[in-house]
Order: C-alpha cells, then sequence, then structure tokens
C-alpha cells in the first residue's frame, strides 16, 4: 500500500493570484504548439487494456470523468491554473518512453524529485486514505510517472467541486515502495505486447 506522506488543505489568498507566473509554451505562427505525442502504446492506454481485462469498474467511471469534453476541459484550466502557482516547477516536463511512453504533468524537483499531478473532481473532498483506495487509475499512473521519470513521490493537487460554489484543494504527497514499483513495472512488461496486439497503442 503507498505511503500518505502528508494531506495538505490549500487556502489562497488574493496574493496567491497575483504572484502567479506564466506557463512557457511552444508558440509558431502566433498559435500554441502542442507537445509531441510519440505514437506507440502510452501509459494510459496499457492502464486502459488492464483495467478491462481485469474488469475494474472503477476504471470506467474515472475516466468517464476525465473523457467528456467540458469535464476534461475543466480539468485542463485546473490545471494550467494550479500549476502556474508552483514557479519552481517543471510543467510539462516531455515524454519519456521506458518502460513505456508517458507524460506527467510536471515535475518539482528540490530535496528530491516529485511528480506534480493535477486533478479536477467532480466528488467531495477525498481524505488521503480514501484517494489511495479509491482513486486505482490515478494510483497507477502515479507509478508508471515513478518508473518513468525515477522516483518514489507523487503530489496529487485536487480541486474538488462538489461542495461548488467553495470547492476545496487539497495537496496530497505520497510515497511508493520499491515493491509496489517492481509490481509496476512487471505489470507493464508482462501486458505490453498484447495491449499492442489489441489496439489499445496510439
Amino acid at each position: 500500500m503507498p505511503t500518505l506522506i502528508s494531506e495538505t488543505d490549500v487556502y489562497l489568498e488574493r496574493v496567491d493570484l497575483f504572484q502567479r507566473v506564466g506557463l512557457s509554451r511552444q508558440i509558431s505562427n502566433g498559435r500554441i504548439v502542442p507537445p509531441v505525442r510519440t505514437p506507440g502504446l502510452h501509459l494510459s492506454g496499457l492502464l486502459r487494456y488492464c483495467a478491462v481485462k481485469s474488469h475494474i469498474t472503477t476504471y470506467i467511471e474515472q475516466v468517464k470523468e476525465e473523457s467528456l469534453p467540458l469535464r476534461w476541459a475543466m480539468g485542463q484550466a485546473w490545471e494550467e491554473f494550479a500549476a502556474s502557482l508552483y514557479p519552481n516547477m517543471i510543467y510539462q516536463p516531455g515524454e519519456v518512453t521506458e518502460p513505456i511512453i508517458m507524460t506527467c504533468d510536471g515535475i518539482a524537483a528540490e530535496d528530491q524529485v516529485v511528480i506534480m499531478e493535477f486533478k479536477f473532481n467532480r466528488a467531495k473532498k477525498y481524505k488521503g486514505q480514501d484517494l489511495m483506495n479509491k482513486k486505482w487509475l490515478w494510483m497507477q499512473q502515479g507509478l508508471g510517472y515513478c518508473l518513468g521519470y525515477g522516483t518514489e513521490y507523487v503530489e496529487w493537487h485536487v480541486l474538488s467541486a462538489f461542495e461548488f460554489p467553495d470547492p476545496s484543494y487539497c495537496k496530497y504527497l505520497v510515497k511508493f515502495d520499491q515493491k509496489e514499483l517492481d509490481a509496476m513495472a512487471k505489470m507493464i512488461a508482462v501486458n505490453k505486447d498484447q495491449a499492442i496486439a489489441e489496439g489499445y497503442a496510439e
């Protein structure tokens, strides 16, 4: 089981909004150039394959949350806003290709490398243990990113909007152990070829 290192409610003040930093973008002909996405099997495709194969119903609910256009737009808006609050973070650090193609939202590297992931949640705010128990997709993504970017730590920045118009922002710092990382590496190795064969590559 992952270890919850910290669970922190974040309360923003007006001054925090004024101190936001612009996110670096690649611009061509006055337009933002989207990051290049390498063709092939990505972590998201592998997790989709594993969830369908294993009948993980919570995965279907989580994907629905993230795939409907307006919900996806809300998630993207939250990611870009929240990322702008952390000037020392490397935003969209680029793809890694081993052990599989993947791209995380950001990396903070002070005392240790920490993957930073930004999530928009329509449900009530999760307690840390509930987050780790119920968000299968987030946990598996986190494990994959740890393998790809060489760390044990993921910090989720979650905006929970159920209590709208007063949503809550909470940070959850989680550490994965070597046994969990080894199990993830094995899951990737065992399922990679079949996921490609069944059309889960992009």
